[in-house]
């Protein structure tokens, strides 16, 4: 399979407007970014969003507001622990910080 992300090539929609990249091509997004990238990939937490709109550029994408992101982080957080069967202080091993 190539890099893109299978939730990329499952989905194809974007995670956060809902939609299908038609031109504005989707990108995948690490919700769990710098030294926790390979632990997003790890444990999924990885979402499609459209590349201008709604992962770089758009006032409301992900990487230009914090709000936003905070609200993937948290969603994520809460189903990596769910789905590993975690305690905030295990997630917060695993990736530096508690979200919820």
């Amino acid at each position: 399979m190539s890099k893109k992300s299978r939730a990329v090539k499952r989905r194809r929609r974007c995670y956060l407007c809902g939609r299908n990249g038609n031109g504005d091509p989707l990108e995948e997004h690490h919700v769990f970014g710098g030294p926790y990238r390979m632990k997003s990939e790890r444990y999924g937490a990885k979402v499609p969003l459209c590349g201008f709109r709604c992962h770089r550029e758009g006032k409301e994408s992900v990487h230009r507001n914090a709000a936003v992101a905070l609200a993937l982080k948290e969603e994520f957080q809460l189903k990596i622990m769910a789905e590993q069967d975690w305690t905030v202080e295990q997630f917060v091993e695993e990736f530096g910080k508690n979200y919820t």
